[in-house]
Protein backbone atom coordinates (compact mmCIF):
# COMPACT_ATOMS: atom_id res chain seq x y z
CA UNK A 1 0.00 0.00 0.00
CA UNK A 2 1.51 3.33 -1.46
CA UNK A 3 1.58 5.81 1.58
CA UNK A 4 0.31 9.40 0.23
CA UNK A 5 1.78 11.51 3.25
CA UNK A 6 4.79 13.71 1.66
CA UNK A 7 7.84 13.47 2.47
CA UNK A 8 9.41 16.95 1.83
CA UNK A 9 7.86 19.38 3.12
CA UNK A 10 9.73 23.28 2.83
CA UNK A 11 9.44 25.39 6.06
CA UNK A 12 7.17 27.52 4.49
CA UNK A 13 4.71 24.61 4.09
CA UNK A 14 4.97 23.56 7.35
CA UNK A 15 4.71 27.23 8.85
CA UNK A 16 1.44 27.92 6.70
CA UNK A 17 -0.13 24.83 7.93
CA UNK A 18 0.79 25.06 11.45
CA UNK A 19 0.31 28.97 11.76
CA UNK A 20 -3.09 28.14 12.05
CA UNK A 21 -3.06 26.45 15.43
CA UNK A 22 -1.77 28.64 18.54
CA UNK A 23 -0.68 25.03 20.04
CA UNK A 24 1.76 24.66 17.45
CA UNK A 25 2.49 27.88 17.16
CA UNK A 26 3.37 27.75 21.10
CA UNK A 27 5.56 25.16 20.88
CA UNK A 28 7.31 25.92 18.01
CA UNK A 29 8.20 29.18 19.66
CA UNK A 30 8.78 27.36 22.64
CA UNK A 31 11.60 25.09 21.01
CA UNK A 32 12.40 28.55 19.12
CA UNK A 33 13.15 30.51 22.48
CA UNK A 34 14.37 27.29 24.16
CA UNK A 35 17.42 27.87 21.21
CA UNK A 36 18.05 31.70 21.53
CA UNK A 37 18.72 31.10 25.12
CA UNK A 38 21.10 28.62 24.59
CA UNK A 39 22.81 31.09 21.63
CA UNK A 40 22.98 34.10 24.19
CA UNK A 41 24.66 32.30 27.42
CA UNK A 42 27.84 32.80 25.90
CA UNK A 43 27.26 36.29 25.23
CA UNK A 44 25.72 36.97 28.57
CA UNK A 45 28.63 35.53 30.45
CA UNK A 46 31.02 38.20 28.90
CA UNK A 47 28.72 40.64 29.66
CA UNK A 48 28.66 39.94 33.01
CA UNK A 49 32.78 39.23 33.40
CA UNK A 50 32.90 43.14 31.28
CA UNK A 51 30.15 44.69 33.98
CA UNK A 52 31.70 42.60 37.18
CA UNK A 53 35.74 43.97 36.24
CA UNK A 54 35.79 47.08 37.56
CA UNK A 55 32.96 50.60 38.04
CA UNK A 56 33.75 51.67 34.19
CA UNK A 57 33.39 48.18 32.66
CA UNK A 58 30.04 48.06 34.93
CA UNK A 59 28.82 51.80 33.21
CA UNK A 60 30.39 50.85 29.86
CA UNK A 61 27.87 47.77 29.32
CA UNK A 62 24.66 49.35 31.03
CA UNK A 63 24.89 52.71 29.32
CA UNK A 64 25.02 50.64 25.94
CA UNK A 65 21.64 50.29 24.64
CA UNK A 66 22.46 47.40 22.17
CA UNK A 67 23.47 45.53 25.39
CA UNK A 68 20.69 46.30 27.21
CA UNK A 69 18.66 45.33 24.20
CA UNK A 70 20.76 42.30 24.08
CA UNK A 71 19.79 41.22 27.68
CA UNK A 72 16.13 42.14 27.10
CA UNK A 73 15.71 39.47 24.64
CA UNK A 74 17.31 37.31 26.73
CA UNK A 75 14.92 37.98 29.24
CA UNK A 76 12.04 37.78 27.30
CA UNK A 77 13.14 34.36 26.26
CA UNK A 78 13.14 33.14 29.60
CA UNK A 79 10.08 34.38 30.50
CA UNK A 80 8.38 33.09 27.17
CA UNK A 81 10.19 29.62 27.83
CA UNK A 82 9.51 29.47 31.16
CA UNK A 83 5.12 30.15 30.32
CA UNK A 84 5.56 27.53 28.11
CA UNK A 85 7.06 25.23 30.06
CA UNK A 86 4.70 25.01 32.65
CA UNK A 87 1.88 24.47 29.76
CA UNK A 88 3.92 22.09 28.64
CA UNK A 89 4.02 20.58 32.26
CA UNK A 90 0.53 21.02 33.04
CA UNK A 91 -0.24 19.13 29.84
CA UNK A 92 2.08 16.19 31.05
CA UNK A 93 -0.03 15.87 33.77
CA UNK A 94 -3.22 15.22 31.90
CA UNK A 95 -4.63 18.46 31.89
CA UNK A 96 -6.01 20.23 28.40
CA UNK A 97 -5.61 17.20 26.20
CA UNK A 98 -8.46 17.88 24.45
CA UNK A 99 -8.35 20.31 21.49
CA UNK A 100 -10.67 22.94 22.83
CA UNK A 101 -8.89 22.92 25.88
CA UNK A 102 -5.27 22.94 24.70
CA UNK A 103 -6.47 25.75 22.15
CA UNK A 104 -7.80 27.97 25.55
CA UNK A 105 -4.50 26.95 27.31
CA UNK A 106 -2.40 28.03 24.26
CA UNK A 107 -4.05 31.43 24.26
CA UNK A 108 -3.87 31.84 27.62
CA UNK A 109 -0.31 31.09 27.69
CA UNK A 110 0.78 33.32 25.03
CA UNK A 111 -1.25 36.50 26.21
CA UNK A 112 0.68 35.35 29.72
CA UNK A 113 4.30 35.11 27.97
CA UNK A 114 2.96 39.03 25.95
CA UNK A 115 2.58 40.30 29.42
CA UNK A 116 5.57 38.59 30.85
CA UNK A 117 7.89 39.95 27.66
CA UNK A 118 6.04 43.52 27.98
CA UNK A 119 7.17 43.51 31.97
CA UNK A 120 10.67 42.55 30.99
CA UNK A 121 11.20 45.41 28.36
CA UNK A 122 9.89 48.24 31.06
CA UNK A 123 12.19 46.77 33.58
CA UNK A 124 15.23 46.57 31.36
CA UNK A 125 15.33 49.37 29.12
CA UNK A 126 13.83 51.94 31.49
Amino acid sequence: MKNKRPINLSVGQILSVNAKSPIAMASILHRVSGLLLFVLIPVLLFVLQTSLSSPEGFASIFDNMFIRFIVWVFVAATGYHFVMGVKHLLADLGMNEELESGRRAAWISIVLAVIVILASFVWVMF
